[in-house]
């Protein structure tokens, strides 16, 4: 599980090849648009590599690719994104079955799209543009199992 400022994040990391590469899929909700309520929805596959490791300690270079689906009473748009990034992860207990990770970089996803307002009289059309939030933080919990 990991939780930024706009998003929390539930997802599940498995080794791939060997030890030092590992495959990961998540979902989550979150709060990039207008109406300030976590009610969107995000989900993605990512890959990363362990470029450095102790029992202990990790640190991890990563890459995602996902959808980012933000509804509000104004639009609902679906923006497909990118993420490369590193992850830090530090294990505790006697097993090093827990982890802490610290997770940040960079993040691109822009879609446009288009609202329509009505009344009797008129019929208004707009295009808006909406974007991900190009830098991104996160904390989280790990569990090894």
């Amino acid at each position: 599980m990991q939780v930024s400022f706009n998003q929390i994040e539930w997802g599940l990391q498995r080794t791939l090849l060997n030890d030092k590469f590992w495959a990961e899929l998540y979902a989550g909700v979150g709060n990039q648009d207008m109406n300030s309520k976590f009610d969107d929805f995000t989900t993605g596959f990512g890959v990363g590599f362990i470029a450095f490791s102790t029992p202990k300690n990790q640190i991890s270079m990563n890459s995602d690719i996902g959808i980012y689906c933000a509804k509000n009473d104004a639009y609902s748009v679906t923006v497909p994104f990118v993420r490369a990034g590193v992850r830090y992860a530090r294990f505790f207990g006697k097993t090093g079955k827990h982890g802490f990770l610290i997770r940040m970089g960079y993040q691109y996803g822009k879609r446009d799209y288009k609202q329509a307002y009505s009344s009797d009289n008129a019929l208004v059309s707009t295009i808006g543009t909406f974007k991900v939030a190009p830098l991104y933080f996160s904390i989280g919990y790990g569990f090894r199992f």
